[in-house]
């Protein structure tokens, strides 16, 4: 029996570990699956209103000033929420956090279900945009938890077209329950995904060893060195390319928070669609953002694998994608059939959109471990201020002597905004030199 002993023991030692690898694999594209579908229940959820807005103003009686400003209202505590979450998403269990954001989208949603008033409309809206203020980049630092800096372009990008998945699936699906029903129909949807979605996530939820608490000093190690003092927060954002990335995602979420409320809106009254073919092409719209977003992140990951350095394999990359998405917004203006505007709106849009997968990325790799949960939410919360400003101008265009010619105005001022940020981009972004200053803060 001896012999049997010493063979089969190398054998259980060797596979052992191998298999722990296995399911520790295994485990972490699970969570990234269920963060997935997080994102794309969050951005169905905001999508919900603009694809209602004709029925909704019609039957509330609202003029586009006052829809304009429930669009707007949804950014009221966005960012309150982002950055209080932000600043204990280091030190508690983000599992947790997840599972709070998902239940207060269900109770946000679920009163909407029934004949409202606008006051109820107003305080719903809110309380939803506090519960999905901190969601973006709290499920990006649980996927930064699961893998390293060279890891993350794919699982990031997964992450993110859950937003374009969400607004393809609700687009059409969500347009046919308000024609089939009613307006109320689509919000008691979402209220019931949301809840569906926190029972899925308490069972395969969690964060990975690649946690600040557990000693993981990020990619840049020199950014905070064991020996330095932390580094404060406002020589994190005094740094360059943090400011680069605020800049670039602050119009990129202007042009999302402007799409999501009005662009529907738009395909119906100033294109002409009926609210069926609006639905669909809204779909479509989105639709063009996920090979759009693919092609990019595979771009940059060979870029980074060939040895090219970061600031041009993710910075000026993301720079570039905001410039010939200005240019797109700006050329609706000129006199082309409406299918062409439809495809420079779906040009532009999936261009804008992408400076939330590289921002969080080009923040992750330049900021401490122990500062990176709090950075992400912060400057998320930051730039999501345009939420609260987008809409809102709109309205007010469109209301006022411009008329319809309201729209194009409002995405021409976006597209020249983009113009701005793109080219400032390609000054600022250098990952490399602002993990090499803020190493040296920390010494």
């Amino acid at each position: 029996m001896t012999p049997m002993i010493e063979t089969e023991s190398p054998t259980l030692t060797a596979t052992a570990p191998a298999a722990a690898h296995s399911r520790a694999s295994g485990r972490r594209w699970a969570v990234v699956a269920a963060l997935f579908l997080f994102m794309a229940i969050n951005f169905a959820d905001k999508a919900v209103l603009g694809l209602v807005a004709v029925p909704v103003m019609h039957d509330m009686q609202l003029t586009p000033a006052q829809f304009g400003l429930v669009g707007s209202a949804f950014f009221l505590l966005f960012s309150v929420s982002g950055i209080a979450t932000g600043l204990v998403a280091d030190r508690c269990n983000p599992k947790w956090l997840l599972a709070g954001l998902a239940l207060v989208w269900a109770v946000a949603q679920l009163p909407l279900g029934w004949p409202t008033t606008f006051a109820v409309l107003l305080f719903c809206r809110i309380l939803l945009g506090a519960g999905e203020g901190p969601a973006s980049p709290l499920a990006l630092h649980v996927v930064y938890t699961w893998f390293d800096d060279r890891e993350r372009n794919l699982p990031t990008t997964i992450v993110q077209q859950g937003a374009m998945g969400g607004v393809i699936v609700s687009g059409p699906l969500l347009t046919f329950l308000a024609e089939r029903w009613n307006w109320h129909a689509p919000f008691v949807l979402l209220g019931f995904a949301s809840l569906a979605w926190l029972v899925l996530w308490l069972c395969v939820g969690g964060s990975g060893r690649r946690h600040a608490r557990f000693g993981e000093r990020g990619a840049q190690a020199a950014v905070a060195a064991p020996a330095g003092r932390p580094v404060r927060f406002r020589e994190c954002f005094a740094d360059r390319t943090i400011i680069g990335v605020m800049l670039q995602c602050f119009v990129g979420y202007a042009v999302i928070s402007i799409g999501f409320t009005w662009t529907p809106a738009y395909l119906r009254l100033v294109l002409g669609f009926p609210a069926t073919q609006a639905g669909w092409l809204f779909a479509l719209q989105v639709a063009a953002q996920i090979p759009i977003g693919l092609a990019l992140a595979v771009l940059s990951h060979r870029l980074l694998a060939r040895g090219v350095r970061s600031r041009f394999a993710r910075g000026a990359t993301i720079s570039a994608t905001c410039v010939v998405s200005g240019l797109a917004y700006c050329l609706l203006h000129l006199g082309v059939p409406p299918l062409a505007k439809v495809a420079l709106m779906a040009l532009a849009s999936s261009l804008a959109i992408q400076t939330f997968s590289f921002g969080p990325m080009l923040v992750a790799e330049v900021a401490p471990a122990e500062r990176r949960g709090a950075l992400l939410a912060i400057t998320n919360s930051i730039v999501t201020l345009a939420g609260l400003l987008g809409p809102f101008a709109m309205g007010k265009l469109i209301s006022s002597k411009y008329g319809v010619g309201g729209y194009e105005l409002g995405f021409a001022v976006t597209g020249t905004l983009l113009l701005a940020a793109g080219l400032a981009g390609f000054v600022l972004l250098d990952p490399q030199r602002s993990a090499r200053h803020l190493g040296r803060a920390a010494a």
